[in-house]
């Protein structure tokens, strides 16, 4: 076929690893708070949910970092009984490179953001809509969700070969601009949204997927840290008086380990 299975050649953020280590000092630094978070799972998480399976595949393949949940499954590979299996389904491929799902099953998905995505993550085997290109578009003028999912199917775009940087790079550049005044304005993100915490984090985590993991700020980080609450989780936004594990699992993703050599 030619064309590279999801996931296998993931870009390295030296940026933001050199980030980490500077911040890495003494017990509330990265490597701490992610045996925390680490903790959080394995004490207070019964299974995983699909939607995390990208989340914890890309830590378990970029760093060999494998969190389970309190009842000993690895992450990064829902249980086929998972919650939702009409997700776990479509989202398989994460950790099945021969999976397939037929585009009816895409296009059934609820979510428009699962449906992008979902798209996105099949694309050399289901036929994109025509105006795909122009939905990406649309999604991250949006912002919110709908552009760090916009910003996460382009990417799948390419790691499929289904596009080619070139006729991405003006949409990816138009994202990176997007998610850094998304990163730069937390309380503004807690205030717009009902789990404004969980998309702020999660437009870091896009910022170092794209590529542009220099644009992370050290203090935006700093910030991550101080937010990490006494039981290792982080929450969903700030009217949230518990930790969420899909903002947990995307704040891993900013320290999975401290002393990390980078690939070439």
């Amino acid at each position: 076929m030619g064309r590279r299975a999801p996931f296998r050649r993931l870009r390295a953020s030296a940026a933001a690893l050199a980030a980490a280590v500077a911040l890495a000092c003494g017990p509330t630094g990265p490597e701490a708070a992610r045996d925390r978070a680490l903790r959080f799972f394995e004490t207070r998480v019964p299974h995983a949910d699909p939607s995390w399976a990208a989340i914890f595949g890309y830590l378990e393949r970029r760093f060999g970092l494998e969190a389970r949940s309190a009842s000993g499954a690895p992450l990064h590979r829902p249980a086929p009984a998972a919650e939702r299996p009409e997700v776990a389904a479509v989202y398989r491929r994460l950790f099945d490179p021969a999976a397939t799902v037929a585009a009816e099953r895409i296009a059934a998905l609820p979510s428009a953001v699962d449906r992008m995505t979902a798209l996105a993550l099949h694309c050399d085997r289901v036929a994109l809509p025509e105006d795909f290109a122009d939905a990406l578009r649309r999604a991250t003028e949006v912002g919110g969700y709908a552009l760090t999912h916009a910003a996460l199917a382009g990417q799948w775009l390419l790691e499929n070969g289904c596009a080619g940087f070139a006729e991405l790079r003006e949409l990816q550049a138009a994202q990176v601009e997007r998610l850094a005044a998304l990163a730069g304005d937390r309380e503004g993100a807690g205030a717009g949204h009902e789990a404004g915490y969980d998309v702020w984090i999660e437009s870091l985590a896009m910022l170092h997927y794209l590529g542009a993991g220099s644009r992370v700020r050290p203090e935006w980080l700093a910030q991550l840290l101080a937010a990490q609450r006494a039981d290792g989780g982080w929450s969903r936004g700030p009217r949230e008086d518990r930790s969420d594990p899909h903002a947990t699992a995307l704040a891993l993703s900013h320290a999975p380990r401290k002393t990390l050599s980078v690939p070439g």
